[in-house]
């Protein structure tokens, strides 16, 4: 499932939200927020992703095994 730009950018403001939110004090171990900061670094990754796509919306790495890529 391909998630467009305004949903993942939803998403990471829900994130962002609740990151902002998170109960303080907070304790070096705290697997909850590491959590919730991963899974907002991944949704920024995404977004940087589609940011650089080319405009015909392939990936380089599509367009690398489209062409042949190490067989070619």
């Amino acid at each position: 499932m391909i998630e467009s730009r305004k949903e993942i950018e939803a998403r990471l403001a829900e994130l962002s939200d609740e990151i902002r939110r998170y109960p303080t004090p907070i304790a070096r171990c705290d697997v909850q927020l590491t959590e919730l900061l991963e899974r907002r670094a991944q949704l920024v990754a995404r977004l940087e992703l589609l940011d650089n796509r080319p405009a015909g919306g392939c990936t380089p790495l599509a367009m690398w095994a489209n062409d042949g890529g190490q067989g070619a």
